[in-house]
Order: C-alpha cells, then sequence, then structure tokens
C-alpha cells in the first residue's frame, strides 16, 4: 500500500505569529493556576485534577510510537499541516466581530449548554459565574432579552457542571441535566411547556461519588424508546458505562460497562456517535491517553460489544466528533484530537477514520496544528458555518479558535484555515487561557455566532490566584463575506528545502505552486535508483508539504545515508539533497 501524504493549501504569509511556549513554559504556567491539582504520577506523565471535577492524565514527555500496534492507512490518506506558530490572523478577522461578554463559564475542556428549554424563541445560556474574589456560583441561566442582550433569569441550587438538554422521560418537555455538587447526576423537569426546567425529576450517582463522571451523553444507543445515559469514570479511570432510564423507578440501570486493556496508566474520554460502518448500528467512539481509540457497537437491546480498536500517533486521544460524509463518497467520518510533544514541539494531531469494512475501520486524514499543547481548553464540533450543506470544524485548543475548511475532493480529505482566533489577553501578556468553544444559531436566522469560554486570572500574592469565568461572542461581520476563504497564491512555483535535514525518522518537504499542476515527486538514493513516489497527482495553486518517513515504496525501513528528493511540475523540475540518520 502506497501511502500519500498531501498538504492542503495554506492560507497565510507569516507576519503576526503566536507566541509559542516550549514545554517548561507551560508547564509553569499551568502550576500558576493553583485551583488545577497537578501530580506527576510517573515521569513525565500528569495526572491534573480540574475545579470542575475533570480528571485527564496528560504526558509531556515526546511521542514514543508502539510499534506493536498497526496503523490501518488508507491508500488515499491525506495529511495537512498547519503552523499556528507563524499563521498571519489578520487575514481572518474581518470574517467575525466581537459582539458581547456573559460572565458564564462551562470550566475546562467545555462550554456553555446551549439551548430554547421555556420554547419562547429566546436562545438560552447554562454556565456558572465567578468574578475573581467571589466564590464559583452554582449554574444560572442567561437568556436573549427585546435588546438581544443576554440577561441574568435563574440560579439553581448546588450544580456545577451543565451536560445536556434532553427530553430523558421522552414526555415531550425537555429536562436539563447537570452534575450536582455531592457527585450525583442531577435532572430537572418543566412545569409546563413554557417554563424553564427547575423542578429536581431525578438524581443518581452511577457508583462511588469520588469517582468523577466524565463526558456525561444521553441518547437511545440500542433504540429501545428508553434515554441510555453514556459516560467515562473520571479520576484517570479505564473505563466507559452505559445506564438506561427505568421510568418505573424513575433512575437508571447499568447496562454496560467496558474496561480499556492499555498498558501502563490509562485514562478514557470523549465520544463520537453515529452508524459509522453502515450496518444500522449504533457505534460509539472513544480514545484514551495512550492514543488508543476504541469502538463500541450496540448488538441487540441493552446489549453492545468491542467491534474494533486501533491507534493514533499521539497521546491524550480525549476530544472526538463526527462529521455526515464530508468528502461525498457515501461514508461518514469520525475525528479523534490527541496532543503530544515532538522533538519538545507541542503539536495538536486530528485523525480522521472511516470504515473500511463491516466492524473496520482506517485512517483517511490528519490534520497537524503545529506549536499547540493544551492544559486547558479542548473542544471539537462539526458545524455548517457557511450553510453550504457541508460541515466545517471548529476547534478550540489552547489560546486558539479555528475553523477548518473541506477543500478536498472525494476519498481526499484536505483542509484550509477558514477562520482563527487568538486569546487577544494571553498574547498580551494577561494570564488568560480558552476553556472551549461552540458555534450555535442564536437567532434561528441560519447564521452561526462563536461563543468561546474562558478565565482570566489575576496574582493575589503569596501564590494566590482570583479567576474571573465569561464568554466572549462573536456575530458574522455582515460587511464581509465568509463564503469564501482567503487563498495566498505563491508568485513562483519552488521547491524548498526540506526540513529537518538530516532527519530521522520523518522530515517535511514545503513546495510553492503558482498556477494548478501535475506534480510527482520522488525519492532516490545515492546510485540514482527511484525508492518512493510521495505524490503523483493533481494539486491545485497555493503553499502544499509532504511528508517522508524514511521507507520505501514497499514500507520498508531505509537504511541511513544520502538520498535525493526531486520535484516535477509542468515544465519545472528540481533535485535537493537530504540525509536519513540511524
Amino acid at each position: 500500500m502506497r501511502l500519500l501524504f498531501v498538504c492542503c493549501m495554506l492560507l497565510f504569509i507569516s507576519s503576526f505569529p503566536f507566541a509559542q511556549q516550549n514545554r517548561e513554559e507551560k508547564v509553569n504556567q499551568l502550576k500558576t493556576r493553583t485551583d488545577i491539582k497537578v501530580t506527576e504520577i510517573e515521569k513525565d506523565l500528569l495526572k491534573l485534577e480540574y475545579p470542575n471535577g475533570k480528571v485527564l492524565l496528560k504526558n509531556i514527555g515526546d511521542y514514543i510510537l508502539n510499534t506493536q500496534n498497526k496503523i490501518n492507512y488508507s491508500p488515499t490518506f491525506d495529511s495537512t499541516i498547519i503552523d499556528l506558530t507563524t499563521i498571519d490572523t489578520t487575514l481572518y478577522y474581518q470574517k467575525y466581530k466581537f459582539w458581547q461578554e456573559v460572565p458564564l463559564t462551562n470550566f475546562d475542556f467545555s462550554h456553555l449548554m446551549v439551548g430554547d428549554v421555556n420554547n419562547n424563541g429566546k436562545t438560552e445560556l447554562y454556565g456558572s459565574r465567578k468574578f475573581f474574589e467571589t466564590p464559583t456560583e452554582p449554574v444560572c441561566i442567561y437568556e436573549l432579552d427585546e435588546s438581544d442582550r443576554f440577561q441574568f433569569k435563574y440560579q439553581y441550587d448546588s450544580v456545577g457542571l451543565s451536560w445536556n438538554i434532553y427530553d430523558l422521560d421522552s414526555d415531550g418537555k425537555q429536562e436539563t441535566h447537570f452534575l450536582g455538587y455531592s457527585g450525583d447526576q442531577r435532572f430537572f423537569s418543566k412545569e409546563t411547556d413554557t417554563s424553564y426546567a427547575t423542578i429536581i425529576s431525578t438524581s443518581f450517582i452511577p457508583y462511588d461519588s469520588t469517582y468523577q463522571v466524565n463526558d456525561a451523553t444521553l441518547g437511545d444507543f440500542d433504540k429501545d424508546g428508553y434515554t441510555d445515559l453514556l459516560f467515562a469514570k473520571g479520576a484517570g479511570g479505564r473505563d466507559m458505562h452505559i445506564f438506561e432510564y427505568n421510568p418505573i423507578i424513575n433512575s437508571f440501570d447499568s447496562v454496560y460497562r467496558f474496561e480499556i486493556y492499555d498498558i501502563g496508566q490509562a485514562a478514557v474520554s470523549g465520544f463520537s456517535i453515529g452508524d459509522f460502518d453502515l450496518d444500522s448500528k449504533t457505534d460509539i467512539v472513544f480514545g484514551t491517553g495512550q492514543g488508543f481509540v476504541y469502538v463500541i457497537e450496540n448488538s441487540d437491546n441493552n446489549s453492545y460489544t468491542n467491534s474494533w480498536y486501533g491507534m493514533v500517533e499521539t497521546y491524550a486521544a480525549y476530544i472526538h466528533c463526527w462529521t455526515n460524509d464530508i468528502d461525498k463518497n457515501g461514508k461518514p467520518e469520525f475525528w479523534v484530537l490527541g496532543e503530544a510533544f515532538y522533538n519538545g514541539v507541542g503539536i495538536t494531531r486530528i485523525t480522521i477514520f472511516e470504515t473500511n469494512g463491516d466492524n473496520s475501520y482506517e485512517q483517511v486524514g490528519r490534520v497537524d496544528l503545529i506549536g499547540v499543547f493544551s492544559f486547558y481548553a479542548g473542544t471539537m464540533q462539526a458545524v455548517d458555518i457557511d450553510n453550504d450543506g457541508t460541515e466545517e470544524i471548529a476547534i478550540c485548543i489552547d489560546d486558539n479558535f479555528l475553523i477548518l475548511n473541506f477543500n478536498g475532493n472525494k476519498d481526499h480529505h484536505t483542509y484550509e484555515v477558514f477562520y482563527i482566533k487568538q486569546n487577544e489577553l494571553s498574547a498580551s501578556s494577561e494570564n488568560s487561557v480558552y476553556f472551549g468553544a461552540t458555534g450555535n444559531d442564536l437567532f434561528g436566522n441560519g447564521e452561526i455566532s462563536i461563543l468561546i469560554s474562558m478565565g482570566l486570572a489575576i496574582d493575589t500574592g503569596a501564590g494566590g490566584i482570583q479567576l474571573k469565568l465569561f464568554t466572549q461572542i462573536y456575530k458574522p461581520d455582515s460587511t464581509t463575506s465568509i463564503e469564501n476563504p482567503i487563498i495566498y497564491i505563491p508568485r513562483s512555483t519552488e521547491l524548498y528545502q526540506n526540513y529537518p535535514s538530516p532527519f530521522n525518522p520523518t522530515t517535511s518537504i514545503k513546495f510553492d505552486l503558482n498556477s494548478s499542476e501535475n506534480i510527482s515527486i520522488k525519492i532516490y538514493n545515492s546510485l540514482g535508483k527511484e525508492i518512493r513516489t510521495l505524490l503523483d497527482n493533481y494539486l491545485p495553486s497555493g503553499e502544499h508539504i509532504v511528508q517522508w518517513n524514511g521507507k520505501d515504496n514497499k514500507g520498508n525501513i531505509l537504511p541511513g545515508g544520502v538520498y535525493f528528493i526531486q520535484m516535477i511540475a509542468g515544465s519545472y523540475q528540481k533535485t535537493i539533497k537530504t540525509i536519513l540518520l540511524k
């Protein structure tokens, strides 16, 4: 199988770089957050306990590939590389404008819960308040008023994290689902069709409340008419659970538990849910701290099996979403976002999977965000930003919010930056972090607004800090069009020296095309023998990058030595020399 690595057209000219932090700087910043408990449970493996109860394991050592696990690539596998340390954000700022700030968040690795529970056509926001020296308050409801400003409407008692808006008991009325201060899953119902959900309907603790529930998700996964509750066991737990609502007892029964079999320390988080292998059965995808990916499939009423597992080439595979056939080849996709350090450089790696048979999946694409590793923010959402029928991917990671736009074709997953927003407070040396973001149609007019939840810390002296929690909302700028991204077209076609060189095991090869061309990039050994075809395809104009992993066309690892990289595009031809180290 020949692996094809093609980078999408990059949309920037370096001029306004992000401030990049190295590993030590990021860990030192983490230690200033006195509200986060950090424990090094083994070398380079941190256990992070967040104020909302979420517990994650983060490996801050350089990534080491698990060679015992084979990764199944599609023959048309595509790779997009976006360097966020050099991207020019001024190319994108005009697409959205700041609208208003709301004093609510849902804490680290999350965003506000959005809905219209009272059915009055006015969007509601659910989250917690904290303003510096004041204590963190329970979840509040803010609602749009007649002047389109979000105003306080209601505060719950002793619930701290917003989970879901869902019709739990199938009575046609939505319930709200929160995490209670005592560790219970708490559901509130409505008194009337036009009221908020403020009456406690049921409350239960799945197991010992010392273990936090992560990523609580509601649905009818076995299609039996009863609501299922899916979650991962927190505090570094190795298992995921499914409980089903039982209307007779007005509580939940346990129907399924799956414990992962990663070697060593592990943690479970994140879910994608759909019928990904097209067999009319619900598939549930989740990832682990070591980069393993599991699929649990519904097999019968209240019955599930582990139908597949694989891996991604990164750690902390905790963030997930899914798309409905973004490349129009008849297959839905699921996306897995993880992050790790590679030779000291933080990289957020997003891997795209499709089915290649019943209960079987392969990697069809990958997006690398260079210079990004996050201890705070981590959300990914598929949303049709421009209403063209194809979803975009909205990502909040570290101090970056960006939207990726599909610019490939059938069976080819390449992406470009549609929009990017930097945390301006952090860029101006304030101690501020993003938590997460969501895109929502707040007015029911088809326009997607962006809600970025964040925190601002001030030093009170003696190692103490005070936090302000808030969400900034951005609306599409009606004075500009957001239908088409800005595209940079190089002045000339050019092959650049690969980086790094010398290299081991992987190097990146950048080239420019000033017009669309049939292009080939091949590798030759010192005797002039062709040993690898990296690229043989028709590409649009723009900046591109391909990667070479030091292997030949048969997948054999090549010996160290001198190799030559030749690019031919139309009448343009150039050869460069590189050295593979062993």
